[in-house]
């Protein structure tokens, strides 16, 4: 099939032009086609970042055939916080995969869509996946958006790739985190060592989290966090490389190796946290979109499962703390093992035609400015040498009232460890 390049779509990537002029197709399936030569201009095979122009016709030689669907509903109870005839915002419970994979076939959020929405749900993402607009792990509860027709989809599709589309976490990490707040910004992909995990590595997609610290306990710390990219396990990867895991994630190291951290008069209370955290302390709190029909904006919030809100009040009542000051003995988190890094609904105004900032004004308070590591490290060698001068001349001084003692003149008294100017000529 031909398609023909008008003014409208000049400059845009080849897979994003094509998912505007197909029918029926995601991104993904193009990234495949144009991955398997099947997308040309002007008779050559297009690399994946090609930028069409005005007048330019691309020929796709092969379209993507959509697999048959082996999805069968289910009555799976969905605790739904907004609908329309576009969208559903739901509240996703912990323990409930998103859609079939890895071996899940049955008792996915896709089929208890399927059972309660029937028909009336996109399919841009294919059969499996009815609706499905982005995903969160199994044992990340939290909320989604889903989709109820492919232009709504197309339209928080486009939300998310141009970030107007906001989800926050929050998560509970081990330690502290120098920054109170800051920007994780380091590629995810498969781990070589292990391909049931993902990992940073250096030949990643760039992933970029930022943080905000907004309570701190004597050996955790809960963060707000909000996605810029939305990779697999992100956050859970993230606060893994930066030496702080995600308290009770099972998969990075979140759960009984970190208890040897934290100090021996904490540990039962740490250990009562992870007997109360079912899996990673981890949820989707709050989401923010531009509604697909009206353009407004709409947000939305849920609290704290009960898990995670209650092993908030054990670590407020047993464990409070202030923001942490840290100095070069201070030990805990910080140090934490990496080997992450191989290969060393409210409405508001309407929808603006132009690119929305990634972060609503306000949403990371202004916080007080930290000093950097060098900048610790310089003021603590100058106390250092200002110590060890003083008390040389303490020693000096000592010495000197000694020597007066046994008739030493102040001029004849030579400090010990010096030796005196001898004249040559008299040698």
């Amino acid at each position: 099939m031909n398609y023909l390049v008008d003014e409208k779509h000049s400059g845009e990537r080849i897979d994003k032009f094509l998912v505007g002029v197909m029918e029926n197709v995601s991104r993904t399936d193009i990234q495949k086609l144009i991955a398997a030569g099947e997308v040309k201009v002007g008779g050559v095979a297009s690399p994946k970042n090609f930028r069409v122009e005005a007048g330019m016709v691309v020929v796709v030689e092969k379209v993507p055939e959509k697999e048959a669907s082996t999805l069968e509903p289910e009555n799976i109870p969905l605790d739904i916080v907004y609908e329309d005839d576009d969208i559903v915002v739901l509240n996703k419970p912990r323990n409930l995969v998103v859609h079939p994979g890895n071996g899940v076939q049955n008792g996915t959020l896709a089929a208890g869509l399927l059972y309660h929405f029937k028909e009336n749900l996109s399919a841009v993402n294919g059969p499996l996946r009815p609706g499905i607009v982005h995903r969160l792990d199994k044992d990340t509860p939290g909320l989604m958006v889903v989709a109820k027709n492919d232009a709504a989809h197309r339209h928080l599709a486009h939300q998310l790739e141009t970030r107007t589309l906001h989800r926050t976490y929050n998560a509970l990490v081990w330690g502290h985190p120098r920054d109170l707040e800051g920007t994780i910004d380091a590629p995810i992909g498969r781990n070589p060592k292990n391909r049931l995990k993902m990992a940073v590595v250096s030949d990643g997609k760039p992933s970029r989290t930022h943080f905000v610290a907004k309570k701190f306990f004597a050996f955790a710390t809960l963060l707000e966090l909000q996605l810029e990219s939305g990779r697999t396990h992100q956050i859970r990867v993230h606060s893994r490389y930066m030496g702080h895991p995600v308290v009770g994630d099972p998969l990075y190291d979140g759960r009984d190796g970190c208890l040897n951290r934290v100090a021996p008069l904490m540990k039962d209370v740490a250990a009562k946290v992870l007997e109360i955290a079912p899996a990673q302390l981890l949820q989707a709190v709050k989401i923010e979109l531009f509604h697909p029909t009206t353009g407004k904006k709409m947000k939305f919030k849920v609290p704290l499962e009960k898990p995670f809100e209650q092993v908030l009040k054990l670590l407020k009542k047993e464990c409070p703390a202030d923001a942490p000051v840290f100095d070069d003995e201070d030990e805990g988190f910080r140090d934490f093992d990496p080997e992450m890094r191989f290969t060393e609904g409210d409405e508001a105004d309407e929808m603006d035609n132009e690119s929305l900032d990634v972060f609503d004004e306000g949403v990371f308070p202004e916080l007080k400015e930290r000093k950097t590591r060098a900048q610790r490290f310089a003021e603590r060698a100058a106390r250092a040498a200002n110590r060890k001068a003083k008390a040389a001349e303490r020693k000096r001084i000592k010495q000197e009232k000694a020597a007066r003692k046994r008739g030493i003149a102040p001029e004849d008294f030579v400090q010990p460890g010096y030796e005196p100017t001898i004249d040559p000529n008299l040698l």
